[in-house]
């Protein structure tokens, strides 16, 4: 069928944990599931959402051991910090990771990573970006994250993005610049990685009026920090009082049809409520981002 590589999500490699977190009582048969994909000749890549007190710690060992046995079959594993909104009448009573425990959990999977590197050449487990942000920890360079196999969970994009941006800036002859009002509106997460790279542009062109902008999430709450869960409505109030020419955000903010962002808030709406031309670029494309910067061109624009 031509399916590999696919991907799953694992969570935990322990049966009945599986079940009681999937409320799945069929949860459990995952491990039997991916040893027959690894037998059939497929490519894996895992996913782990971690929860603090149900499969981190002791279980989070077990599970990157077991996933382990199944190398290189399963090609890469990324954990992922569990995601809490405000909305959460009657559910599970959960909590957000420590930075302590966020440290913890970097160790655990870097260890490992480092043993999986020495046996069979690949490190294999990745902790996402998040967990480095939340634990006030450096993003390892741009070679921990090997061909990047993980990107779209949020593994190596700050890595990758500065390395490109830098490579981007010193490769780019511009003389003139877009001076122009502009502001880059993302994720509370990614705004101080953002910052470091629009005053790298700004050394090389002084001229640059641009202003990297931390959006606070009230739609879903102050725990949810990461770009792709921002909405319009936030934009438009947060953004009100900062008048601009120029808006760039991440594409990740809209929903797959790129019509409308996750409050149904449409991108004419809110280029028409801030009065300004508002273009998206991808996340992780360094050199889009660039252009957008500099030219008043690059990504998608609407307004």
């Amino acid at each position: 069928m031509h399916i590999s590589p696919i991907h799953v999500s694992v969570h935990t490699t322990d049966p009945e944990l599986r079940c009681k977190m999937m409320n799945n009582r069929f949860a459990g048969d995952c491990l039997r599931h991916l040893h027959r994909f690894a037998e059939a000749g497929l490519d894996i890549n895992c996913q782990l959402v971690l929860v603090p007190g149900y499969n981190d710690g002791e279980e989070l060992l077990r599970s990157m051991q077991d996933l382990a046995a199944l190398a290189p079959a399963v090609r890469s594993v990324a954990a992922v910090p569990v995601g809490l909104t405000k909305h959460r009448e009657g559910l599970p009573q959960l909590r957000l990771f420590t930075a302590e425990e966020s440290a913890e959990v970097i160790r655990v999977m870097t260890e490992m990573g480092d043993q999986m590197l020495k046996k069979c050449g690949s490190r294999i487990f990745y902790p996402s970006d998040e967990w480095y942000i939340k634990a006030k920890l450096p993003i390892p360079a741009d070679n921990f994250y090997e061909d990047y196999p993980q990107l779209e969970n949020g593994v190596g994009m700050l890595a990758l993005l500065k390395e490109q941006f830098t490579e981007a800036v010193d490769t780019c002859e511009a003389d003139a610049v877009c001076d122009k009002r502009t502001v880059v509106a993302t994720g509370v997460d990614a705004a101080p990685y953002l910052k470091a790279l629009v005053a790298l542009a700004k050394q090389k062109w002084p001229a640059l009026q641009v202003r990297v902008v931390p959006i606070r999430n009230d739609f879903f709450g102050e725990t949810i920090t990461v770009s792709g869960l921002v909405t319009g409505g936030d934009l438009i109030k947060q953004l009100a009082e900062m008048p601009a020419q120029r808006l760039i955000l991440p594409l990740n903010m809209l929903r797959q049809e790129g019509d409308l962002f996750l409050d149904d808030v449409s991108v004419d709406e809110v280029a028409e409520a801030l009065h300004t031309k508002v273009t998206f670029v991808q996340e992780t494309d360094a050199y889009a981002l660039l252009e957008a910067l500099i030219t008043d061109k690059g990504g998608v624009a609407n307004g």
